[in-house]
C-alpha cells in the first residue's frame, strides 16, 4: 500500500509505504523503538522491552498481523492486530451454545513524533481493519485510556468507533516477603483440560470469552490454574479428579462440582517471558523512597510496611485471568488465590501482578491492588465492519455494541 501526503509544515509530497512486517526489518524496528523512547528531559514514562520479538504481544493468538509505515526506507509507524472468535453480549447467550463472533483487535499503534499529523496513524489503522475483514472479522475493537485524546479522536471521530466498555486495570506490587495463606484454605492446581471445562461451565457466556480457551490454558506461558476451597468442606475426592489429566482417571467437570461449597478459581500468565517493563526518568526522591521502603520491609517484616519494588530497572509482571468465585465465602477464597499469584510472581522474580476486570465483576472487591498503580481509565472502543444482513449469528447486526455490558468481561492474557 503506497500513499502520498503533504506534511503540515512542508509543501512537498511524501511517499508513505504501508507494508507487512518481516523479520528482515528487526534492526529498523529497533531504531524506531529507540526514537519512540526519547522523551523530554524530566518526563517520566513507562518503557517496554519486547526481548527481541516485535510480535510477542500477538504471536500466541490464532491469527495475527503486523504492519509498518515507511518513509524513505525508514520505519515511522507500526501497528499490530489479531483475530479470534469470542462470546458476544446477547440475551440469547447460553452456556451450551453461546453466540460467538469473529473479532479483530488493534493494538500497539505508534507513530514517530516528528512524523505525526501526516495521517500515518489513520492509514495504519485502516490497513489493519482491512486485514481483519479479510480474516472474517465482524467487529474490530481497540483499547486506550480516557486521557489519550489523540487516540480517541482518531478512532471515535475519524474511524467511527463507539465507546464500548470501561474495565479497570489492577496492579499489585510484589513485596519482599511471601504472603501467608491461611492454613484453613486448600489450594489445588488443576489440569488444563479440567480448567477449560470449568471455565466453559462458569464463565462460558462472559463477554470476550475465547472459543479456543483450551489453547490459552495449554500454552507454555500459562503458569497454571488453581482452585481454592476450605479444608473443612472435605472436597479431596473432587479436587483429586480435577488435578488428574483427562484420560488418566480424571473426569470432566461442571459448575456444580463443589456440591454447594464455596470455591474460587484463577489462572496465571507469565507475561514476564514476553516483555519487560521499566519506569524511566523517575526522580531521585522516588527511587530513594522506594529503596527505603524495601529495606524497612526486609528488616521488619512484622510491621508489614507496603514496600515499593524496584520499578526503575527492567522488571517482569504476571497476569491473573479467569477470576471467578462461588458461594458466600467465595470472594475470601479468591482473595487468597490472588495472594498465591503474588507469591508465584515473587518466585519468578517479577515485580508486579496485574489483572483486568469489568467494574460490575463480582471479583472486583476481591483483587488486592494499589490504587496509585492501578487505573480505572481504560476504555475499549468497537466498530462494526461486517456486511449487514449477512450474519448467521443468534442476533441481529450491530446488536453487540448497542447492548448493555455484561457483568463479567473475560480478558484474554494473550492480548495483554
Amino acid at each position: 500500500m503506497v500513499s502520498q501526503v503533504t506534511p503540515v509544515d512542508d509543501r512537498s509530497e511524501v511517499v508513505i509505504i504501508i507494508r507487512k512486517y518481516s523479520d528482515f526489518t528487526v534492526e529498523q524496528l529497533a531504531a524506531f523503538d529507540m526514537r519512540m523512547e526519547i522523551c523530554p528531559a524530566g518526563s517520566e514514562s513507562l518503557g517496554f522491552d519486547l526481548l527481541g520479538d516485535p510480535l510477542c504481544r500477538v504471536r500466541h493468538l490464532p491469527s495475527f498481523h503486523m504492519l509498518v509505515a515507511e518513509i524513505g526506507g525508514e520505519i515511522v509507524g507500526v501497528i499490530r492486530g489479531s483475530v479470534k472468535d469470542v462470546v458476544c453480549s446477547s440475551d440469547k447467550a447460553l452456556v451450551r451454545n453461546p453466540p460467538y463472533e469473529r473479532v479483530g483487535y488493534l493494538l500497539g499503534l505508534r507513530v514517530c513524533p516528528r512524523h505525526r499529523r501526516m495521517g500515518i496513524a489513520l492509514k495504519l489503522a485502516q490497513a489493519m481493519e482491512e486485514w481483519c475483514q479479510e480474516q472474517g472479522a465482524k467487529y474490530v475493537y481497540m483499547a486506550t485510556t480516557k486521557d489519550n485524546e489523540a487516540s480517541l479522536k482518531l478512532f471515535t471521530e475519524r474511524l467511527n468507533y463507539s465507546h464500548f466498555r470501561t474495565p479497570a486495570i489492577f496492579v499489585q506490587p510484589v513485596h519482599v516477603h511471601e504472603r501467608r495463606i491461611s492454613s484453613r484454605i486448600q489450594l489445588t492446581k488443576i489440569s488444563s483440560d479440567h480448567a477449560a471445562a470449568l471455565y466453559r461451565a462458569t464463565m462460558g457466556t462472559a463477554e470476550f470469552f475465547p472459543k479456543d480457551i483450551d489453547a490459552v490454558l495449554r500454552n507454555k506461558l500459562c503458569e497454571g490454574t488453581w482452585i481454592a476451597t476450605f479444608k473443612k468442606d472435605r472436597l479431596d475426592h473432587e479436587l483429586n479428579n480435577l488435578a488428574c489429566e483427562s484420560g488418566r482417571g480424571g473426569r470432566m467437570v461442571d459448575g456444580g462440582w463443589a456440591k454447594g461449597a464455596p470455591w474460587a478459581v484463577l489462572s496465571v500468565w507469565r507475561s514476564n517471558d514476553l516483555f519487560r517493563c521499566e519506569y524511566r526518568n523517575a526522580s531521585w526522591m522516588k527511587k530513594t523512597g522506594a529503596a527505603l521502603s524495601r529495606l524497612v520491609d526486609f528488616c521488619l517484616p512484622g510491621c508489614r510496611v507496603p514496600s515499593v519494588p524496584n520499578f526503575f530497572d527492567p522488571f517482569g509482571v504476571q497476569f491473573m485471568f479467569g477470576l471467578h468465585s462461588e458461594g458466600d465465602r467465595g470472594p475470601e477464597l479468591l482473595h487468597s488465590l490472588c495472594w498465591h499469584a503474588h507469591n508465584l510472581a515473587r518466585k519468578n522474580d517479577c515485580k508486579a501482578v496485574m489483572s483486568e476486570v469489568a467494574p460490575t465483576d463480582p471479583a472486583w472487591s476481591s483483587i488486592p491492588h494499589w490504587k496509585k498503580l492501578s487505573s480505572t481509565e481504560d476504555m475499549w472502543c468497537i466498530k462494526f465492519v461486517g456486511e449487514r444482513g449477512s450474519s448467521k449469528s443468534l442476533f441481529d447486526d450491530c446488536d453487540w455494541y448497542q447492548a448493555p455490558p455484561k457483568p463479567v468481561l473475560f480478558v484474554d492474557p494473550r492480548e495483554v
